[in-house]
Parts: structure tokens; C-alpha cells; sequence
């Protein structure tokens, strides 16, 4: 009877210490898959396709000059009418210096490459008051002074480019710009005689101004970067080639008879900054599991 009591308790021994021994193995065998899964770092990556509107405001200056030339309908007038043009009685060329503050908005789509690169369509249209005169004094030998002035203005002006541009960081766009440009522009003159006034079959005066829609290119560069929730602030600057407007005004002192023929070049250089709500911005992804 005792002999089988120290038996069970021998038994009982041994599976205890089997248990002890095996116990922290299972543990040590089990532990990882309790363990929490590793974070996965990837780089940032956002989505730029989609959608977008906004508005600007900005500066523009005017880099043209407007030349003038005489004319006349009567041959019996041509020989001396060049004869005063080529002894400096009127300027060859005048500079407006136009400028003024332009603004206005903007609407676009851009689609994003599976790389870092993106193309777009954009179309805006600005107001403008990008103005200026100027006026010069010829005192040529053994004629009158006359007073000549020119005005350029450019009331408005639209674009519609193409944008390629590389993003620097997931959130901030280089691009470069360019395609059409089209806009409201005008020119004036005005030159009288210094000396004795405007006098009828006497001196030559004239008075006149005129406007016309015209359609030439653009091209430039900007930067754009986003804000967050949807919106984005961009810098850029465009120069817009607007061409050459080439009004006759005709002078009041011999109406229909002598004209003074303008030619204005219209380039303007323009830097604005403006913002933009894009519909589909989907901002930049840093981790994932």
C-alpha cells in the first residue's frame, strides 16, 4: 500500500517537472504570433488629376513701342511730307511704359503621371489696367516744334496653355506654360504744332484713337504648392505677346489728305499669384501596414 502511494507520488513529480520545463518552450514557441505586425514605410505619393478653379491678381508691364510714319493720298504732298519726317519733326518711335495691376480668374484639369510628372489645361481671363502715355517735343532747324503723344492700354486679355510640370515633392508643382493669347487692346495719338497751333492747309495736327480684339501667344513658367483640404497657392509669370496694332489716324488740319500711321507693339510681362480649390485632391499617403 505504501509502496504504491510513493509510485502515484513519483509520478505526479516527474509530470510536474515535464510541465515546467515544457511550459515556457510553448510560450517562447507561441510569443510571435502575438507580436504587432511591422509598419511599412512607403514614400509620400498625391494625386493631382482632377479639376480645379480660382482666381489671381497681379502686375503687368508693357515692353512695346509704337513707331510712326506719315502718309498722304496726294502725290503732289508726298515729296514734302517726307522731306518734314526726315528732318526729325516728329519722333520715329515713342515708348508708352504701360503698366497696371491685372486680376481675374481661372480654370483648369490636370492629370497626374503614374511617374512624378503631370500635364494640364488651363483657360483664364484678367481684367487689365496695364496704361501709359508718353509725350515728346521735336524742335527740328528752320521748322516748327511739334508736341507728339501716344497712349497704349490694354483693358483685358485671356489665355488657353498647356501646363507640363514636375512635382518637386508631392505637394509642390514646377511647371512651364504656353499657348494662345487673345485680348482688348487700344492706341491713341496726338500731335499739334507747337508754334503757330493747328491751322487749317497750314500745319499738321491730328487727334485719334482706336481699339481692336487681337489674338497672339503666351508662354512662362510658375510654381505651385498645396494647402491642404483642397486648396492650393501658385506664383507665376507669363509674358503675352499681343503683336503689332497699326491704326492711320488722320489730321485734322488736312482731313483725309495726310495721315500719321501708327504701329504699336503689344507685349506684356505679367507676375501673379492666385489660389486654386481642386475637386479630387487627394493629399499625400506617408505609411501604410
Amino acid at each position: 500500500m505504501v509502496a504504491k502511494l510513493f509510485k502515484k507520488l513519483g509520478l505526479a513529480g516527474v509530470a510536474c517537472i515535464a510541465a515546467a520545463s515544457i511550459g515556457p518552450a510553448l510560450a517562447a514557441d507561441l510569443s510571435p504570433a502575438y507580436k504587432a505586425m511591422p509598419m511599412k514605410a512607403v514614400a509620400p505619393v498625391s494625386n493631382w488629376t482632377g479639376l480645379y478653379i480660382g482666381g489671381n491678381v497681379g502686375y503687368g508691364w508693357d515692353s512695346g513701342s509704337t513707331g510712326i510714319s506719315g502718309s498722304t493720298n496726294n502725290p503732289g504732298l508726298a515729296p514734302a511730307l517726307a522731306a518734314i519726317f526726315a528732318a526729325g519733326s516728329y519722333p520715329a518711335a515713342l515708348s508708352s511704359s504701360a503698366k497696371g495691376v491685372i486680376g481675374g480668374g481661372q480654370i483648369g484639369y490636370n492629370w497626374q503621371m503614374p511617374s512624378q510628372w503631370l500635364i494640364g489645361l488651363e483657360a483664364d481671363l484678367q481684367g487689365s489696367a496695364i496704361k501709359g502715355t508718353t509725350s515728346q517735343t521735336q524742335t527740328p532747324a528752320f521748322l516748327d516744334s511739334t508736341t507728339t503723344s501716344v497712349t497704349k492700354s490694354i483693358d483685358w486679355f485671356g489665355t488657353v496653355r498647356g501646363r507640363v510640370g514636375f512635382l518637386a515633392t508631392p505637394q509642390v508643382l514646377l511647371y512651364g506654360t504656353g499657348g494662345l493669347a487673345y485680348g482688348q487692346t487700344k492706341s491713341s495719338f496726338t500731335t499739334t504744332d507747337v508754334n503757330f497751333g493747328c491751322v487749317a492747309n497750314a500745319t499738321l495736327c491730328a487727334n485719334g484713337s482706336s481699339s481692336s480684339v487681337r489674338a497672339g501667344w503666351t508662354a512662362g513658367a510658375g510654381a505651385e504648392a498645396m494647402l491642404g483640404s483642397n486648396w492650393s497657392a501658385k506664383l507665376e509669370y507669363l509674358y503675352v505677346d499681343l503683336g503689332r496694332y497699326s491704326p492711320s489716324i488722320s489730321t485734322s488740319t488736312l482731313p483725309g489728305v495726310v495721315f500719321f500711321n501708327t504701329s504699336a507693339q503689344f507685349h506684356e510681362q505679367t507676375v501673379r499669384v492666385g489660389l486654386n480649390y481642386h475637386f479630387n485632391w487627394t493629399g499625400p499617403v506617408v505609411a501604410k501596414y
